[in-house]
């Protein structure tokens, strides 16, 4: 403690080390809202932004590109970003597969039938209520 205090009023106190649990927390959020968007994308039309939010989480997840930016990793945050890499590119892996069923989709009638059936629904429940 005293020689953080002599530091001090020597004017050569280090800065503080930074934090890494807060980013990575927002990283795994952004995942999982990612990952949600992709599986509304299928009937929601949502894959697109899932896809960008995916790709965004796969990119700052990359070891290469984390290690220039933080000074220093502990083990646990080392761990819990491999954790987050791998959950990231199961997303892609999952993100693509959603796009194709979707291209599939959209050659057949899935989509007429579904949002039809639905309007229907909302129709008959609007009714019910008034």
């Amino acid at each position: 403690m005293s020689e953080r205090v002599d530091e001090l009023f020597s004017g050569g106190l280090p800065p503080p080390e930074p934090e890494n649990g807060p980013r990575l927390h927002r990283i795994e959020q952004t995942l999982w809202a990612a990952i949600a968007l992709n599986a509304l994308g299928i009937p929601c039309w949502t894959s697109v932004p899932g896809a960008v939010l995916t790709l965004w989480v796969w990119l700052a997840t990359d070891p290469d590109a984390v290690r220039p930016m933080e000074r220093e990793l502990t083990t646990e945050e080392t761990a819990h970003l491999a954790r987050l890499r791998s959950r990231a590119t199961a997303a892609l892996i999952f993100c693509i597969a959603a796009l194709i069923v979707q291209i599939f989709l959209l050659s057949t009638s899935f989509y007429e039938r579904l949002w039809g059936s639905v309007s229907v629904a909302i129709q008959h429940l609007w009714q019910a209520v008034l």
